[in-house]
């Protein structure tokens, strides 16, 4: 039994070792799946051999066809990509769907499965707010209406660098990236940044533990956009992390949480710390739009509760349903299952 465990423990070990320290050196894509199953199949053939004789010879054609398969659908997704990379992030992919004579040619930038931004290339649309942060999306909403002389807005989450496209002359924008990846892509592949008449700064490593280093921002708007995927940073949506967030903002500002997520309803999650906060919630919820804008889920979080007074607020009154029993979370508590949709 010890041997049996320990042999689980050091195929796991190596595992990680090979996916999260050797695959991103040796592939662009996700090759390691095709692999690991046809290593996985073939040694199970090899250990039954002598026990089912006769599905030997079906095992291995079933394998390599399996594999081929697998392979086959990984490389076209690599040959049809104007770019791919990977690091231990995970699999960045850009593609560009037109040419660049073409007034509505676009590039998006794919992160696994999930969308992290899509720009229109023509100079004349460079510009355009698209996919979650139209200017009718929740954090369109926030923007909009936190105007002033030099407004400061903060992001967690970079992706393509859309939210540069609301900076204006005099405006300052501060964006905590994780992966260093994004940002070479968003400066190399897109414009967003530069294009951008405020200033732009990008921080590179884990947002909290930047904002906890640092001073007030003072920021009129903080979003954070780091859970469209299937893993989500637990560590950013806890009651800690809300009060960090509250910290960096002005009074009357106003943090602004994309929820939108296929498999888990975040809504709850962040109603539950605005509660034990005493903040104020809003939950703006808009459907696919022109232009490359995409259906979107934001829930915006105020100090001030007249904040959300401004007629832009208002069809946005609905409140946000939590089921009895359903707790805060915090560093020490989550609960995954909870938000199962």
């Amino acid at each position: 039994m010890t041997g049996f465990y320990l042999a689980i423990a050091l195929g796991g070990a190596l595992g990680g070792i090979f996916v999260g320290g050797l695959a991103p050196r040796l592939f662009r894509g996700s090759f390691e799946l095709p692999i690991g199953i046809f290593a996985c199949a073939v040694l199970g053939v090899v250990t039954l051999r002598d026990i089912l004789k006769w599905l030997y010879a079906g095992w291995v054609y079933l394998t390599i066809v399996l594999a081929l398969t697998l392979w086959v659908q990984e490389r076209n997704v690599v040959s049809g990509a104007r770019l791919m990379t990977r690091n231990f992030y995970g699999v960045l992919r850009v593609t560009q769907e037109g040419s660049l004579d073409d007034p509505y040619v676009t590039r998006t930038l794919v992160h696994g499965t999930i969308t992290h931004g899509l720009q229109y290339m023509a100079k004349e649309r460079r510009r355009l707010h698209t996919t979650y942060y139209g200017s009718e999306s929740g954090l369109g909403l926030a923007i909009e209406n936190t105007r002033h002389s030099a407004q400061r807005v903060g992001m967690i989450g970079l992706g393509t660098g859309t939210i540069a496209s609301y900076g204006r002359a005099g405006d300052y924008y501060r964006i905590y990236e994780i992966n260093p990846l994004v940002l070479e892509i968003a400066r190399r592949e897109f414009t967003y940044l530069l294009d951008c008449p405020a200033k732009v700064d990008v921080v590179l490593g884990d947002a909290r533990l930047s904002l906890e280093r640092e001073p007030s921002q003072q920021f009129d708007v903080l979003a954070v956009d780091a859970f469209s995927g299937d893993a989500i940073p637990v560590h950013l949506l806890t009651l800690e992390a809300f009060r960090l967030y509250f910290r960096h903002l002005r009074p009357d500002g106003i943090l602004a949480v994309h929820v939108s997520n296929t498999h888990l309803a975040l809504e709850p999650v962040v109603q539950k710390a605005a509660d034990a906060l005493g903040k104020k919630t809003i939950l703006v919820d808009t459907d696919d739009g022109e232009d490359g804008v995409y259906g979107a889920t934001w829930v915006l979080v105020a100090a001030r509760p007249e904040v959300f007074d401004n007629p832009s607020f208002q069809p946005y009154d609905d409140p946000i349903k939590v089921k009895r029993g359903f707790r805060a979370w915090t560093d020490d508590y989550s609960n995954l299952y909870q938000i199962l949709k």
